[in-house]
């Protein structure tokens, strides 16, 4: 008997899915043998039964059947392919006309603001040449990403014509397809409702974290949408199921690999195998007990949930449950439909604001500006895995970033963007020979280096800036490098100075004011060797 079901359950994994399907019929005494029917292929060891009723659970066997397909309506083919192709064409249209005008706003952006003779020279300052930068960068960016997701549909639509031309090989032709089934024998004690629940792994299934992350910065919140990405192409869709997440690796174990003796011997070799068949096991079936025994994976615990009140749970016989690793499972709110077309499908786990202490940081020897951060504690009782983040600030979109994994009650530090309310200038000043007098320096050069780093806030309060440089690091010996300015002999809250020869200052900047950071240090060595890394 084909028994009629329905997707009710999905747990889904990082690279794969455990799927219930929930199935319901009404049966007389008597032993019955119950189908799940057209199934996806599945991992045959992972396959579990349960349910509820007056019935004990027998046989459980997967098995494959073939029906006869109707032959290909070539027409039919011929239309969609051909409409398909018309999409794939205007998405190229699309592409090219991006690369133009990419190519057309880079070619402006290099004449804007590349200098020459007749220009003016009021009209090449830095503010605007910023301005002009910024403006490209973020229609460039933007470009980018529209190229992107064209390119995205393209490949879905590439699919789809494969798909298409191996329908069209097949036309005319009388097909057979191979259909996947679990079989399930009950002795039913007396005639009821019956309920099966059935559960099997299924690959072709991800799920990834995205973030929006929402600064609000007048009065120092942030709110983290925690939402997830799930795409699956497992041969079913799964419609208006209860959803779950996990952050289990059912591919690991969930012990720890034990050492075995290594030993090492003088080789010999081993004598020829002598062959011989396999006997076919015998099956006392008069015992009651499972002749194919499937599941014990430890991936749901929906089966324990009798959903139909005043149904007794099946006696499963020599049942064994047995627990993986430890996870976390996100249960998803409402029902959800997740078609297995690879599409994106995202779904939210947790919206929460948070109070965020927000700090500036700038490496000016690298980038002329000020990237803003916020630590957060996460106050809630889920972990942030790490994913891809939209910073949101102030309502407007002005960057992407990536959150690691963040554990509950964790402290965390992510980047919000550049803030160009500072005006932030690194300066060389001078290379020169410090000439020595002294004898035993005699044959020895000491070069002198002098920079200046200047910021300039224009906020309207007084905000914290950290900023960055180095000194370089001697690979040798003879190589002497001494910092002159500024003054450093312990780690102070004002400066740090790190393995790495990493210079940080650290300054509460007021509303309108200007830093000067003088730096200065020497690299000496001897006179009749040649130093590389120096500029």
């Amino acid at each position: 008997m084909i028994l009629t079901s329905s997707i009710t359950t999905v747990t889904v994994f990082t690279d794969r899915a455990s799927v219930t399907r929930t199935g319901q019929a009404e049966l007389e005494a008597g032993e019955h043998t119950l189908i799940f029917d057209d199934l996806p292929g599945i991992d045959e060891n992972s396959i579990q039964v349960n349910g509820a009723g007056k019935a004990t659970l027998g046989n459980v066997k997967f098995q494959t059947a073939y029906e006869d397909v109707p032959e290909v309506d070539k027409q039919a083919v011929l239309d969609e392919k051909q409409k398909l192709e018309d999409q794939r064409q205007d998405m190229e249209d699309a592409i090219s006309r991006l690369g133009k005008e990419k190519n057309f706003l880079e070619n402006i952006s290099t004449k804007i603001t590349t200098p020459t003779e007749e220009s003016d020279k009021t009209e090449l300052d830095s503010d605007k040449w910023l301005k002009i930068m910024t403006f490209y960068s973020q229609k460039l960016e933007g470009i980018d990403k529209e190229i992107r997701k064209i390119e995205r549909s393209k490949r879905d639509i590439n699919d789809q014509i494969t798909k298409l031309n191996w329908q069209l090989q097949q036309s005319g032709v009388k097909n057979r397809k191979i259909k996947n089934q679990v079989a399930v024998t009950l002795t039913v004690s007396a005639p009821g409702n019956v309920v099966l629940y059935l559960t099997y792994i299924a690959f072709g299934v991800s799920w990834v974290p995205v973030y929006d992350l929402r600064v609000v910065t007048e009065n120092k919140q942030m709110r983290i949408s925690y939402n997830a990405r799930i795409n699956q192409t497992t041969g079913e869709d799964w419609l208006d199921s209860e959803l779950k997440l996990s952050t289990a690796r059912p591919q690991i174990a969930g012990y720890q690999p034990e050492l075995s003796p290594w030993r090492v011997n003088i080789y010999s070799p081993y004598p020829p195998p002598v062959m011989s068949m396999p006997r076919a096991k015998k099956m006392d079936l008069s015992t009651k007990e499972t002749s194919v025994a499937y599941g014990g994976g430890g991936y749901t615990d929906e089966q324990e949930e009798v959903a139909f009140a005043g149904i007794p749970a099946i006696e499963a016989i020599n049942a064994v449950a047995e627990t993986g690793s430890t996870a976390v499972v996100f249960s998803i709110a409402g029902k959800h439909t997740i078609k297995a077309d690879n599409s994106d499908h995202q779904v939210s786990i947790l919206i929460e604001d948070f109070s965020a202490h927000f700090q500036y940081s700038t490496v000016p020897k690298l980038s002329q500006f000020a990237y803003l951060k916020a630590k957060v504690t996460n106050e809630t009782d889920f972990p942030f895995l790490a994913g891809e983040a939209n910073v949101f600030l102030d309502n407007h979109f002005v960057a992407t970033t990536r959150l690691q994994t963040i554990a509950p009650t964790e402290e965390f530090w992510t980047y919000l963007g550049v803030d160009e309310s500072f005006k932030i200038e690194h300066k060389f000043l001078k290379k020169y020979e410090k000439k020595e007098t002294q004898l035993f320096t005699k044959n020895r050069k000491v070069l002198v280096y002098e920079y200046q780093i200047k910021i300039k806030s224009h906020k309207k309060t007084q905000e914290e800036i950290v900023v960055w440089d180095q000194l370089p690091i001697s690979g040798n010996e003879q190589i002497k490098v001494q910092l002159l300015e500024p003054t450093y002999k312990e780690n102070t809250d004002a400066l740090k100075k790190n393995e790495l020869e990493y210079l940080e200052w650290f300054y509460k900047i007021k509303a309108g004011e200007e830093i000067l950071i003088p730096f200065k240090f020497t690299v000496e060595y001897p006179q009749d060797v040649q130093v590389t890394g120096l500029q």
